[in-house]
This record gives C-alpha cells, structure tokens and sequence, in this order.
C-alpha cells in the first residue's frame, strides 16, 4: 500500500494541471516529514529508503503518525483517515509476515523459492490447506460465548436496540397488567386501610424499567461504540503497541467467569427463586400471612385476578425482570473492560508529550472517563 500511496504522491502539492507534482521519492519523503514542527527529531533518510524496499518490520507506529500527516497535507481529519488506514495495512502485514513464517517453519524441507518482485507483498499471503482446517474454523465458529453473546447485544446493531427492547418489554409488561385487571387495584387492609396495590402504580416496575433502565442502557451503548470503533482505534496508531479489534475480543472473553456468575445469580436467585418464594408459593398456599401486592393480588380480591393467572403474569414479570438485571451487571462488567483496555494500550511517555497528539490522547481519555462516569452515577441510582 505505501508504494501506491508514494508512486501516486498523496500528499504533495498540485501542479498546474490538478494532479500531485509527481511520486515521493525516499529523499523528498524524508525531508517532508523532517519539516513538521512538533517532529523535532526528524526521520532518517535510510529508515525511509527501507520502506521503499522489502522489509520485515514496515513501518513503526511513530512514523506511521508522521507519514499520515504528510499524505492528510497536516489536515487534523486527513490525518486520523490516515492513520487508520496505514495502521491497518501495517496490521495485516505483520500478520501476514507470521503467517509465512509459520508456514516456512512447519516445512523445514521446502526450497527457498525467490520472491516474485511483480507481486504486492501487502495484499498476497500464502494460504495453507489442510484436511482440518475447514472442520476447526467451523467448530470455533459454532462455539457459544456468553461474554461475546452480551457483548453483541450492546455494540452490535442501532445503538437503539437495546434500550428500545427494555422499554417496549415494560411497556408490554403494562399493558398486559391492564387486560388482566391489576393495572390498579385497591385492598383494605385488616386496619380497614384501602391500599393501592396495582402494577402500574409500583415505581420499581415502571420508573426503573421504564426510565432509568433504558438510559443506562443507552449511554453504555454509545460509550461502548465509541471505544471499539474510535477510541481505542486513535489510542492505538498513537501509541507503539500492536493491537487489534481481537485484543478487544479476547479482553472480553477474559470476563467470561464473570457474565457467567452474574448470570446464574440474576436468573436463578433474582428470578426463580425470588419468583417462587414471594409469588409462587403465597398464590398455592393462599390464605396464610403473606405481604399483599400486584403479584398476590389474587389471594385477597379473587374477583379481580384468578390464580392461575396471576401464576402466569408473575412469571413472565420476573423473568423479565432477571433478564433486565443481568443485561444492568453487563453493562457494568464491560464499562470496566473499557478501563481495563484502556489501561492495557501502552502509550509511552513520548507519544503523550508530543504536540500533536497529548490534547487529542487527554480530550479521548477525559470523553471516556466522563461517559462512564454519568453510566456510573446512573447506575447508582
């Protein structure tokens, strides 16, 4: 891809005709990356003529971000372009590079066969078939993952899905309250107190996931688009560390103890069993002490809601319910993966003293840092 970009001479100035003065050329390379302010220690002319021959190593980091100041003509928007793109190809390069080392090692006794130089070496890379590679990648692919499953549901699609799902969930939850007749409905207590006892009047079914559940959702959303798709993306083409969208990847699958935990307690101790002690089992027994609400309604007014209605209604709820929980400590658990990536980028110290870059690294980080502090503080109420 570089040697396109230098014989096309991206970057240089216009000629009378519209099109770029000609191709870069090792020496007027070297000498325009030399000229950017904030570059006060240059680039050598021999690390430059090396990226115009075959090399292992490509291009480093830190003169990937030089080179794409040059080509977005020292545009701050053409720039970041830039960066993505030539750290992309430098990605795929170094990845390629392993493959055919690899290869070359797992065939000791293959001639060296000399390089086609009419072959662009950035987009071929030796393919090696074997019997099981087909049944591996398909045994990979059909492996279930919680932690990617719930990750998908965050980052995958509109980022309207999720908190849309929530809110339309309650809202069925709602009407449904209302066919069956416990929307609102009133007891009187032994104290010959009336009290309200109706679904729609219960604020942690209705305010919780009607509102707040929702808006939580959303912000982690937005947050969670922004770090896989930009922040991280910009972290990285300025910092010397390697990574990729599968550093992501594999840092969410290490929370995979995590959403598994957090998923049998939600549905099995939040769910089910909260389900059986407080609805379950007073809707059977009936009769005994047991604290009246939407849920047990149908112990004390009979002509409002039957029991095996109130068993079926009840359990839908609470199965809503236990879901909605866990997709809440899912949004915690990767709001913390954000921190813990970001805390794993490595960007030296030099790359966030640099001019051009420490108010764009300070402005990314201080963005995140916000976001998940209005997640947090929602969270907590």
């Amino acid at each position: 891809m570089f040697k396109k970009l230098a014989a096309a001479g991206a970057g240089r100035a216009l000629g009378e005709d519209g099109f770029p003065a000609g191709p870069w050329t090792p020496e007027l390379l070297a000498a325009a990356i030399s000229q950017i302010d904030s570059n006060r220690s240059g680039v050598d002319l021999r690390t430059v003529q090396l990226w115009f021959q075959e090399n292992d190593r490509g291009i480093s980091a830190t003169n990937i971000r030089w080179l794409a100041r040059v080509f977005g003509c020292d545009d701050p928007e053409a720039t970041a372009a830039w960066q993505v793109v030539l750290s992309a190809a430098q990605a795929r390069l170094q990845a390629k590079r392993r493959e055919v080392k690899k290869a070359d090692s797992l065939a000791p006794g293959t001639p060296d066969v000399p390089p086609d130089p009419t072959v662009d070496h950035e987009q071929w890379s030796p393919v090696k078939f074997t019997p099981d590679a087909e049944p591996e990648a398909d045994r990979k692919k059909q492996r279930f993952s919680l932690a990617r499953k719930s990750e998908t549901l965050f980052s995958g699609g509109s980022p309207l899905n999720l908190p849309a799902s929530v809110f339309a969930g309650a809202s069925a939850l709602g009407f449904l309250s209302y066919i069956v007749g416990i929307h609102s409905a009133v007891y009187l207590r032994a104290d010959n107190i009336a009290k309200e006892v109706g679904f729609l009047w219960a604020p942690n079914w209705t305010l919780l996931f009607m509102v707040l559940l929702p808006l939580f959702f959303a912000l982690v959303t937005e947050l969670l688009a922004f770090w896989t798709s930009e922040g991280r993306m910009k972290l990285w083409t300025w910092s010397d560390t390697t990574t990729s969208d599968d550093d992501w990847a594999r840092n969410v699958e290490g929370s995979s103890f995590s959403f598994c935990a957090v998923f049998l307690i939600c549905v099995l101790f939040a769910g089910v069993f909260q389900w059986i002690g407080v609805c379950l089992i007073p809707l059977l027994e009936g009769g005994a002490d047991y604290a009246t609400s939407w849920g047990t309604l149908a112990i004390v007014r009979p002509e409002v809601i039957s029991v095996p209605v109130s068993i079926a209604f009840t359990a839908l709820a609470y199965l809503y319910m236990c879901l909605c929980f866990y997709l809440f400590f899912a949004g915690l658990i990767l709001l913390h993966t954000m921190i813990h990536d970001l805390r794993k980028i490595d960007l030296e110290a030099k790359i966030l003293q640099q001019v051009g870059s420490q108010g764009e690294v300070h402005e990314l980080c201080l963005r995140l840092m916000r976001g998940i502090f209005r997640c947090t503080i929602l969270a907590g109420c």
